[in-house]
């Protein structure tokens, strides 16, 4: 039981570090559900969960200030007027 218990659990950290391999690109992540019959994490993992736990929390943080950055960014294209006559040239102050 141990040996199958250890191999489900290298199972599941196995998929969680691919994820974590291919970062944000989440058209190839799958959605993952928290195994409900893998049993208690064996001892010898633990320490490896944990590191893929703290990575998670790191991508998390980094896709949290992508979204905020992306989010000044559109705040700041809508201060943009619309173009209403073409006739005429328009700027966009970049540098301040």
């Amino acid at each position: 039981m141990a040996d199958q218990q250890l191999s489900v659990w290298t199972d599941i950290l196995d998929a969680l570090e691919a994820d974590l391999a291919r970062g944000v690109d989440v058209d190839q992540i799958e959605s993952w559900a928290a195994p409900t019959d893998a049993g208690p994490i064996p001892e010898e993992l633990v320490d490896r969960a944990r590191t893929v736990l703290e990575a998670q929390h790191r991508l998390a943080a980094e896709l949290t200030l992508e979204r905020e950055t992306v989010g000044r960014h559109l705040a700041a294209l809508r201060t943009v007027p619309s173009v209403q006559n073409t006739d005429r040239s328009v700027y966009l102050d970049t540098l301040g």
